[in-house]
């Protein structure tokens, strides 16, 4: 007996190794693409004294901009990582590797309490782990929100499940943690709304009275949770939708749900720059959707444990093509979700086998598993730096042109113009005009030691777009370098005016203030630079000016 019950618990780890395997190889990763403004130059998660405005402001706020997104849950845990394990990379990427094999473990916990058997539960959390299109949310630490989304979505459903089972002690404390980690699913990523559905599957599972009033006791919970994230979400980013209740045309959503399946089905070609649809993806979506809709249909008669799964891989499907009609692509990470469900599904699926079949599938799916894993861990290895991410996503779409923006910023960032300048003209191609494009020449002028051109190219986009405060902080700068002190002092104040956390805007007003002969006002400039980064470009000499200037 005491064999069996090892021989059982090896079997049911053996899904967590393999997400934690599958996420090693990001250990060695660094910050790539959102990263950098998200975490490396966003003074909202350099101290812990800043976590309340991190619950009261977009996820974009701390790098200047405007943002449709809140996630107060994904920006408080890179403050967390970064007080209690460094800036460096590592500690975020193992922060990666923990979530994610959390999110796997909660998922066959899961499925054990409904009554799946080990291997069923083993089963359909190795295809979870192993599936290649997990990698980008597991590689990518501006992905977190799908792990934490995920992890947090899938905590609650096994507390309300548990919460179902008759347990009149536990039960209020049960439902109230299920709302706390539907609240927390919702904090870290909108699309955890994918995971309310469920809730009522599980009802229909265990066979709740779905009378009103005993709905509303049941869900009281986890519905409060919405209603509060939806308070805190209208108040930080000033209306529920954050500006996104634009009309979606459904046969750009039907297309990107048919692309998600199709890419689930057959995960090649995974990029971070991922190509439109193509006109056959609606078809595929329309067909992905009547067959959900009739399995979940024949799974809620039968009040089989087969309507989780299936109610997960629909609602987290649409919100994902949902999300992509409003960025204008579809993420590897917006599938995690249904990621889950499907290979829930397909364990489902092998296990229904009849005996000799079964270990005939059960071999493939092995293999199907150890082959996705590889793929995966290969996959992981792409986001380890600016420059295999998007050389990897220009061999995969050379329409993407955020591919060779994004290298031609790469190459900037090393000091190399000219190869920064081969890119940007292939970025030219793709999309003339581009504000990005210009900036990125200027920059690139600047390097090349001519200023003169770089100022001319600051000076139209900023005269384009009066808002735009990275060209005019380049501009402000350049001013500086010149001696031409009111005038880079009136771009600086104007920059702080836009995005008032900007430390290098800050120090750069301090020692234009200082030059002018206004002390207390360089002191003050200086101190707001330092209290938002203490690791501002030229941190230690502006320490030094500070020192000399009278408190």
């Amino acid at each position: 007996m005491q064999g069996d019950r090892g021989a059982r618990r090896w079997i049911l780890a053996l899904p967590v190794v393999l997400a934690a395997l599958v996420a090693v190889p990001g250990l060695r990763g660094g910050f790539v693409h959102d990263d950098v403004p998200q975490i490396v130059r966003n003074p909202l998660v350099q101290d812990l004294r800043f976590l309340p405005a991190l619950w009261t402001t977009g996820v974009w706020a701390g790098a200047g901009s405007g943002s449709s997104w809140y996630r107060p849950l994904m920006t408080s845990s890179f403050a967390l990582d970064r007080a209690l394990l460094g800036p460096e990379p590592a500690g975020f990427h193992a922060t990666q590797l923990v979530l994610f094999a959390l999110g796997i473990a909660l998922l066959v916990a899961l499925l054990r309490a409904l009554g799946a058997t080990p291997a069923l539960a083993a089963g359909a959390g190795v295809l979870a782990a192993a599936h290649p299109v997990q990698a980008e949310a597991v590689a990518w630490i501006s992905a977190r929100g799908d792990l934490l989304a995920g992890a947090a979505g899938m905590a609650a459903l096994l507390l309300h499940e548990r919460s179902l089972r008759g347990d009149a002690p536990r039960t209020g404390a049960l439902r109230a943690g299920a709302g706390l980690a539907f609240f927390l699913a919702l904090a870290a990523k909108e699309s955890a709304i994918a995971v309310a559905p469920a809730f009522l599957v599980l009802d229909r599972v265990r066979g709740a009275p779905l009378r009103p009033r005993a709905l509303a006791a049941r869900h009281a919970g986890w519905l409060a949770a919405g209603l509060l994230y939806a308070m805190l979400r209208r108040s930080a980013l000033g209306g529920l939708s954050g500006g996104l209740a634009a009309p979606v045309e459904p046969l750009a959503w039907l297309a990107f749900l048919g692309q998600g399946v199709t890419r689930l089905l057959w995960p090649t070609g995974l990029t971070i720059a991922p190509p439109p649809p193509a006109d056959a993806h609606a078809a595929a979506g329309a067909l992905a959707l009547a067959l959900l809709a009739l399995g979940f249909a024949t799974a809620w008669r039968r009040r089989s444990p087969l309507g989780v799964p299936l109610a997960l891989a629909g609602a987290g499907l649409a919100v994902a093509a949902l999300g992509a009609v409003r960025v204008g692509e579809l993420g590897d990470r917006y599938l995690l979700l249904p990621a889950c469900a499907g290979a829930w599904l397909a364990a489902a699926g092998v296990e229904a086998l009849a005996a000799r079949p079964r270990r005939v599938a059960r071999a493939l799916l092995a293999g199907a598993a150890a082959v996705g894993a590889a793929l995966a861990m290969h996959h992981v290895t792409v986001y380890a730096d600016d420059g295999r991410l998007w050389q990897d996503a220009w061999a995969r779409n050379p329409r993407a042109v955020r591919a060779p923006l994004n290298l031609a910023a790469w190459h900037l960032e090393r000091g190399e113009p000219g190869e920064a300048l081969a890119w940007l003209e292939r970025a030219e191609a793709l999309a003339p005009g581009d504000p990005q494009i210009v900036l990125n020449r200027a920059v690139a002028a600047e390097q090349l030691g001519d200023p003169a051109t770089a100022r001319r190219l600051l000076a139209e986009l900023v005269e384009r777009d009066a808002g735009a405060w990275p060209a005019r902080l380049r501009l402000a700068h350049l001013e500086l370098d010149a001696g031409r002190t009111e005038a880079a002092a009136a771009h600086y104040e104007a920059v702080v005016r836009v995005h008032p956390l900007a430390a290098e805007a800050w120090a750069g007003l301090g020692v234009a203030r200082h030059r002018q002969g206004r002390d207390p006002e360089a002191a003050a400039a200086l101190d707001r630079a330092l209290a938002l980064d203490p690791a501002v470009q030229n941190a230690a000499a502006l320490r030094q000016l500070r020192s000399r200037i009278a408190p």
